[in-house]
């Protein structure tokens, strides 16, 4: 079937326009086939081979009239093949146009060549294709004009004319962007240059015929009655697929009198006009229409009108239809293209189309199936298990600093030291007491003095005490390590010399052999979360390694980060020795936790259908 039409070249326009059928007749009519075979091809069908067979009138001095020669062929050089001559032979008989298929997978046409009831010949074309395309016909029958200028100088100015006017209309029709006003364009364009009295055109819409333009009259709406005894003729010579022509309330000379003609005389008879002619022509299937040319009463239908008339459809019609397709509204282009699409695929053809559905569909369906394990990922800290505050023990100063943060350290080791030079004084202050107690009792002694015996033995009593205090005070003004572990925070290098209170934070230290994970979960995955649930653990300082975990605590109060609400959870680290001697507090990564087994699309799209959920619950309440 023939798609739109596209235009033909300009040196095949300028070929036509220069040859002179009287001096050259075989230029002529080689240049006319050729045009035929390129407008059959632009219009999408494939041509094996076409002959153009004349009277000898036509075929100049060497020429007898009433004898038929082949006046071109193409390809150039080619002999036309029997079956395509004996289907010609039968037109000529027959004084129709024939159709044939042939087993090869080809078919034949072959269209009689009349002029005033008189054959002037006939022209063959063999298609590579099951069936002839429908608009083939048309073509050659409006190619038909051109070609039976007559001998005379004036026919060969009136035939100048009709291709002049062909390609001004189809000028005009393209320039027009809207294809409404194209349309108007067209038929008043038309029925101003062929003298008629109204031209109308109508369009395939919803499976008939719709009237979209008709001549000098930009609305006729408030006209009902004509539009649709308009539509009704239309109707009839579509659905028959002839070109009908009426005169005088009778048939035309020349119509084939198997042609239903009800309509068309209808439509005579009742709006006065004398005669009328349409003529359909078609893209495909959903892409057709008819123009109708309506001469007034009292005049014959003008012989070179008419065939102007017969030829100037297929082409203006193809190029109203191309642009009304083009601009039609983005739905109706939506549903063209998957219907498109739709045929290619359930259609003949198009078979690596075909698989790439099929791999695309078993894709689907493996993805809607198969399911994967679901994790879900949470930022993760390293805290150790417990932390350890090492305070100053009394008022003083900061006299040494030995150790600060990140550094391991062992139980008793020495961290750093307070003066003490107080402290040292006060013991020995109070050690000087004791002894002068001491004195005082054995003198009381000596006096046989009771009462001064106790007094002075409860003085000596009062020193010692204060003096173990000094020194248990300066001892503690070492500060040592409470545990085996790591300094986490405290440095005191730049501090020395520096006042301190008592229970003021020097270190703090955390053991290395016990730690907490720590997961920052988003709100929304932290349903999901329980207690007991196991997981991995990727540190980002250790990123070819893997600590797995179990959940022990869920913090239920969210904190802002980043602008997410975050919940707390606490995990333990399963024991390994070996490997928790890579471990440090502080240190971060991604937390993982195993939810179990879940379909791959599930995964891959949930989140998604959860933020539709709540726009929807947010917009529309559902």
């Amino acid at each position: 079937m023939l798609s739109a039409a596209t235009p033909l070249p300009a040196t095949l326009w300028q070929a036509l326009l220069d040859a002179d059928p009287l001096r050259d007749g075989a230029a002529f009519h080689g240049a006319w086939l050729q045009a035929m075979v390129q407008g059959l091809a632009a219009g999408g069908a494939s041509v094996a081979e076409a002959v153009l067979v004349l009277d000898g009138r036509h075929l100049g001095p060497q020429g007898q009239p009433g004898e038929l020669r082949p006046a071109a062929a193409w390809p150039l050089q080619q002999p036309c093949s029997p079956a395509l001559a004996t289907l010609c032979e039968e037109a000529l008989a027959q004084r129709g146009p024939l159709q044939r298929a042939l087993a090869g997978g080809s078919a034949l046409l072959a269209l009689p060549l009349l002029q005033h009831q008189q054959l002037q010949g006939v022209v063959g074309v063999q298609f590579l294709g099951a069936q002839v395309p429908r608009q083939a016909l048309d073509w050659l029958r409006w190619g038909l004009g051109w070609l039976l200028g007559g001998n005379g100088r004036g026919e060969e100015d009136a035939l100048r004319e009709r291709m002049l006017l062909a390609l001004e209309l189809m000028t005009a029709v393209i320039a027009e962007p809207d294809w409404r006003a194209a349309c108007n364009l067209a038929v008043t364009e038309t029925a101003h240059r062929l003298g008629c009295d109204r031209v109308s055109l109508g369009l395939a819409k919803g499976g008939r015929l719709r009237l979209q333009a008709l001549s000098n009259a930009a609305d006729f709406s408030a006209r009902l009655d004509l539009a649709q005894a308009l539509e009704a003729a239309m109707d009839e010579a579509s659905d028959q697929g002839l070109a009908l022509a009426v005169q005088d309330g009778a048939p035309a000379p020349g119509q084939d009198g198997g042609a239903v003609l009800r309509e068309q005389l209808a439509l005579t008879r009742g709006f006065g006009t004398g005669s009328a002619l349409s003529v359909p022509f078609m893209l495909d299937e959903r892409r057709h229409g008819v123009m109708l040319f309506e001469w007034p009463a009292g005049a014959a239908m003008p012989a070179l009108a008419q065939q102007m008339a017969l030829g100037l459809p297929p082409l203006l019609g193809r190029l109203l239809l191309d642009k009304r397709h083009a601009q039609r509204a983005w739905p109706l282009r939506l549903r063209d293209a998957l219907a498109e699409q739709a045929a290619k695929l359930f259609g003949p053809r198009h078979a690596l189309r075909k698989l790439l559905l099929l791999g695309l569909a078993g894709l689907a369906a493996c993805l809607a199936t198969a399911t994967g394990p679901y994790r879900i990922a949470a930022n993760a800290a390293l805290e150790g298990g417990v932390r350890r505050v090492v305070a100053a023990p009394f008022d003083g100063f900061v006299a040494s600093s030995l150790v600060r943060a990140g550094q391991v350290v062992r139980q008793g080791e020495l961290l750093a030291t307070l003066d003490d030079r107080d402290l040292r004084l006060e013991s020995e202050k109070w050690a000087s007491q004791q002894t002068q107690y001491a004195k005082q009792a054995q003198e009381a002694q000596a006096q046989h003095s009771l009462a001064q015996i106790q007094i002075s033995l409860a003085q000596i009593r009062q020193a010692a005490s204060q003096r173990r205090l000094s020194e248990a005070m300066l001892a503690r003004s070492a500060i040592r390590a409470p545990l085996d572990g790591l300094v986490v925070s405290g440095d005191l290098s730049q501090s020395l010399g520096a006042a301190l209170k008592k229970g003021q934070t020097l270190f703090e230290i955390s053991p290395l052999d016990s730690y907490r994970l720590i997961l920052q979960v988003d709100e929304t995955d932290i349903d999901a979360i329980a207690i007991g649930q196991r997981g991995q653990l990727m540190l980002t300082a250790l990123p070819g390694e893997s600590f797995a975990f179990t959940v022990r605590l869920l913090t239920p109060v969210a904190q802002a980060r980043d602008g997410r609400n975050q919940f707390r959870v606490e995990a333990q680290l399963e024991p390994s020795a070996a490997r928790q001697a890579l471990l440090r507090p502080g240190m971060e990564g991604i937390a993982k936790v195993e939810m179990g087994e879940r379909r791959l699309v599930w995964i891959w799209t949930h989140r998604m259908g959860d933020w539709l959920r709540l726009q929807a619950w947010q917009w529309l309440g559902l």
